[in-house]
């Protein structure tokens, strides 16, 4: 006799070691003879835990209570294989409940290993989160087409309570209406054990990675152009009769690029706040190879509604959402030559004046000879 106390784990445990003796039969038969057996040992465990004749009852060898049970139903002892051939998935669960069974039986043999066992039931709770977690993460790479194991919505944060809660009422016993889906919850189950150390490796890489481009994403406030204390994210210049020009290449006193941002070739996009408040990307002209465009002016740009954030949460900017910057005036004041020194100031040209009309004489008639 053990000494340890019945748990509705054990008696779950015990059930699936008797299936899984009996396995050899066809599944309705199985179900027919094991369909109440848990609902029976609780309410046994019960009966004689209420008294003081069996504190440390224990339930015996699962494959010798099987045979009992196919003795009192008529069926012929167990052979060396089974009769009828059972699907992949019931199998699989038949071989894993009874060795989970016997597992368990072995470690409370000992006390130690008991109180082990049963400090791990307590972390069940613990293990259902984990669970949906995993099977969000792997739903996310296969249906969502995204490396994501953290949500980045509402609607992914709503995906995953979802699952989390499925998986706890499933480690509750509860939401399992049809006979195949305890045997689909443990499938799930060994899969996320075999998938959890990839899903917590993905999760620490994006981890860092998202550390290593956030502290990127912001350059010191000496790089680029500055104005007033200010980044200046875009250059717009306009010719002497005030007319906006567009692709104009800007350079410093050495002939060097005059760029807006402090690493060129290794800067895809710039953030710029628009006037709601709504982060644009400015991206650099493509006119100039190697991606270095950041000295053509003005510079194009990418709408917040056209940033992709599937991938990277600071957001990604492509090249062929890009459309012009819109310049801040239609038209700017035109230029006014300026006299060199000691040159006289043009005095305006007159107004031409209407001409002035001189009358001519009129010319009398000529002298009419008399008679």
């Amino acid at each position: 006799m053990s000494d340890t106390a019945i748990t509705p784990q054990s008696i779950r445990e015990f059930a699936l070691a008797v299936r899984a003796a009996l396995s050899d039969l066809p599944a309705d038969d199985v179900d027919d003879l094991a369909d109440g057996l848990e609902a029976d040992l609780t309410a046994q465990a019960s009966d004689l835990q209420a008294g003081d004749s069996a504190p440390g009852y224990e339930f015996g060898d699962p494959v010798a209570y099987a045979d009992e049970l196919r003795a009192a139903a008529g069926f012929p002892v167990r052979g060396p294989a089974p009769t009828v051939r059972q699907s992949a998935l019931r199998g699989l669960c038949s071989r894993v409940g009874g060795a989970r069974a016997n597992a368990a039986r072995r470690i409370r043999s000992s006390p130690t290993g008991a109180a082990l066992l049963d400090f791990l039931l307590v972390l069940r709770p613990l293990w259902w989160v984990l669970r949906g977690w995993v099977v969000y993460a792997v739903a996310e790479i296969f249906v969502g087409g995204a490396i994501s194991t953290v949500p980045t919505g509402p609607v992914r944060w709503l995906v995953l309570a979802a699952f989390v809660v499925l998986s706890v009422q499933w480690g509750r016993g509860r939401w399992l209406p049809w006979r195949w889906l305890p045997g689909f919850r443990t499938v799930v189950s060994v899969c996320t054990i075999i998938t959890l150390p990839l899903v917590l490796a993905l999760t620490a890489n994006q981890a860092g990675a998202h550390s290593i481009e956030y502290s990127g994403s912001v350059p010191p406030r000496s790089a680029g152009l500055m104005q007033d204390g200010q980044d200046v994210t875009n250059v717009f210049a306009y010719d002497a009769d005030g007319q906006p020009l567009r692709d104009v290449q800007l350079f410093d006193q050495d002939g060097r690029a005059l760029n807006v941002v402090n690493d060129p070739a290794n800067t895809p996009y710039l953030p710029q706040p628009d006037a709601n408040g709504d982060r644009d990307m400015v991206v650099p002209s493509l006119m100039v190879p190697g991606g270095s465009g950041w000295n053509v002016f003005p510079l194009r740009l990418v709408a917040s509604e056209d940033i992709d954030y599937t991938y990277d949460y600071l957001g990604q900017a492509r090249q062929a959402d890009a459309a012009p910057a819109p310049f801040p005036f239609s038209q700017v004041q035109p230029l006014v030559a300026v006299p060199e020194v000691g040159e006289p100031t043009p005095s305006p040209a007159p107004t031409p004046s209407s001409p002035t009309v001189t009358p001519e004489p009129t010319e009398s008639p000529a002298p009419v000879s008399g008679p």
